[in-house]
């Protein structure tokens, strides 16, 4: 089975978290995955503590990497940071610190791996089947753009497919 991909690159503002958490979430509705509510809360908050850590920590810009195979979501955060994400121990009345503990608690496996011009901080969700008939129809939608020699890249980039 294909995996499937999706890609939303950030300037690195603060201010963007928020549409980007919300773009999380409609890709992955969009893949005809049937999110219930508890699931829908997990991928949110993830893809928050991944963004937030990446534009607060980070440096310039963020690229975002969604990869969908039946039953699991993974969210890869890159950033021009090299340095090590930290899991702190946050007290009672702190704001913050909390993000990374909260991001292991919830999701399957999680990890960290310097890049070339920075870091790749990823989790990987588990997520419901998407509905057969919905998968079919983003596979036909996406070979169907890519025949199109019309179709412009910005147009394209909203599906995209890769063999894993």
């Amino acid at each position: 089975m294909p995996t499937l991909v999706a890609r939303i690159a950030l300037a690195g503002a603060k201010e963007e978290v928020s549409a980007a958490r919300r773009k999380v979430v409609d890709q992955v509705r969009a893949w005809g995955v049937p999110l219930d509510d508890e699931t829908t809360d997990v991928i949110r908050l993830i893809a928050s503590e991944l963004i937030t850590n990446a534009v607060v920590h980070g440096q310039g810009a963020v690229t975002i990497w969604l990869y969908h195979r039946p039953g699991r979501l993974v969210i890869e955060v890159l950033d021009i940071n090299a340095n090590a994400p930290l899991m702190s121990c946050a007290g009672e009345t702190d704001e913050g610190g909390r993000g990374l503990a909260l991001v292991d608690f919830f999701a399957v496996r999680s990890g960290w791996q310097p890049v070339e011009d920075g870091k790749r901080v990823w989790a990987e969700v588990a997520i419901p089947r998407p509905v057969p008939s919905m998968r079919v129809a983003v596979l036909r939608k996406f070979f169907t753009a890519r025949s199109n020699p019309n179709v412009s890249a910005s147009s394209f980039q909203q599906l995209t497919l890769a063999v894993a």
